[in-house]
């Protein structure tokens, strides 16, 4: 990794096409300093000389592209860690994952234990919440602080509050083993306390009881409500959301499928432009004639790309142990991680190769899949007034694609035009946190 800092002094990036996440062919890069974006560089003229005089230029070459720095609200964890295994984990998967352009991202964290919601400490205290509590402090305190690679903007807490056998429900294979917690908003309040207000995105299956009132309050706060892991039909969803949900979770996975008679969650999702959808575009999770069925119903602007990246992230195929819960996983050559029972677990593909697949198999344009991964989740999290376009006074929060040899899509997705894009340079805060040294 190959860190350059832009503190004391001015960075020039020079590429061949820049994406504001829209098509600018009348602009060649930026000019960062203090971690800002100082100005746009035009492709030609007197003015880019005076904008590129004094200051540390890196020419990527006219096959590379610049665009805002994607921006993950969906991602467990990475390199055999997970966040929840402490802050020391979770620097490294925050380091690593600029390694695919990811400049900011929410820690998905949550209860995956068996516990049950009547499982109680002596302090009336239930046990998940207990042990969720030995690491939601050192979270809370690395939110916002520089890693060296992406910045943690904070927490999605995917679980208690979900229907584990949604799954099951729909085609899986063998029952989860997990019973269900009903949502209570003390717990809730304490979860936030300890997390010193970190938790920015809560995923919620809206059929149980006191779920809308819950999903009331948390909206109330500000919080981000996502419906996910859920039976609940298209009536209940829409319910949900007028109660403040508007975020779906992995849409498609963990609900029902879309039928044309009975059209389940998905049907209420796709239909209601009050919602951002998530998509894991690895290929495994949804095919890419349904990422495009997705992006044609939503629109460009309501759709959110999310690695859904577990422990196993960055490892090759094969299968994988897991001490935490005694379970083995299978990451096959598509980066899908499969359970021993044979269903999807997460996934093990980098946001890179997923903009690759939607870009290829799934037929979206670049410049689209580039505000996808980055405008979208920066307005989703309010922050799009600094993140998320690439314009003078924002964060200089960026990433750079170009074809690296030898990259494919793998699995049973053809290779196609833009298959070979992956991350070659990721600048954070103004900083380069990753410069890929051969492609």
């Amino acid at each position: 990794m190959n860190m350059t800092s832009t503190a004391a002094h001015t960075l020039s990036l020079l590429v061949g096409t820049v994406l504001t996440p829209d098509h600018s062919p009348d602009i060649s890069g930026v000019t960062i300093r203090g971690g800002r974006i100082v100005s746009l560089i035009p492709k030609r003229g007197l003015q880019r000389d005076a904008v590129l005089a004094g200051t540390t230029i890196i020419d990527l070459g006219e096959d590379a592209t610049l665009m805002p720095g994607f921006i993950d609200v969906h991602t467990h964890g990475g390199w055999g860690e997970r966040y929840v295994d402490g802050p020391d984990s979770a620097s490294l998967i925050l380091r690593r994952r600029a390694e695919s352009g990811c400049t900011g991202l929410l820690m998905t964290v949550g209860n995956y234990g068996r516990a049950t919601g009547s499982d109680t400490q002596s302090d009336g205290e239930p046990s998940w919440l207990t042990d969720m509590a030995s690491w939601l402090p050192g979270l809370g305190d690395l939110t916002g602080k520089p890693t060296g690679g992406a910045r943690a903007l904070g927490m999605h807490i995917e679980g208690p509050w979900l229907n584990w056998d949604a799954w099951v429900a729909w085609g899986a294979r063998g029952a989860s083993g997990r019973n269900a917690i009903l949502p209570v908003w003390d717990h809730f309040a304490r979860m936030q306390e300890l997390s010193s207000g970190s938790i920015r995105l809560v995923s919620a299956a809206p059929e149980f009881p006191g779920a809308l009132e819950f999903i009331s309050r948390l909206a109330g706060t500000g919080v981000v409500v996502s419906v996910g892991h859920t039976t609940a039909p298209p009536e209940l969803v829409r319910e949900a959301v007028d109660a403040g949900a508007r975020h779906a979770t992995h849409t498609f996975n963990g609900m029902q499928p879309l039928h044309h008679r009975t059209p389940g969650a998905v049907g209420a999702l796709l239909t209601d432009d009050r919602v951002i959808c998530e998509l894991i575009a690895d290929g495994a999770h949804v095919h890419p004639l349904m990422q495009q069925v997705l992006w044609r119903a939503k629109g460009t602007n309501r759709v959110a790309l999310v690695t859904d990246a577990t422990r196993w992230g960055g490892f090759a195929p094969g299968r994988y142990e897991d001490a935490a819960t005694g379970r083995s996983f299978e990451v096959r050559d598509d980066l899908g991680c499969w359970s021993e029972t044979g269903n999807l677990a997460g996934s093990g593909s980098p946001a890179d190769r997923n903009i690759a697949v939607l870009t290829s198999a799934g037929g979206v344009p670049l410049a689209d899949a580039a505000r996808m991964a980055s405008t979208v989740p920066a307005g989703q999290l309010g922050l799009a007034d600094r993140k998320g376009l690439i314009a003078p006074g924002f964060d200089a929060d960026l990433c750079v694609l170009a074809p690296v040899q030898g990259a494919r899509l793998g699995g049973a997705l053809q290779d196609g035009i833009g298959s070979d894009l992956r991350c070659i340079l990721t600048v954070v805060d103004g900083e380069v946190v990753y410069h890929r040294a051969e492609r």
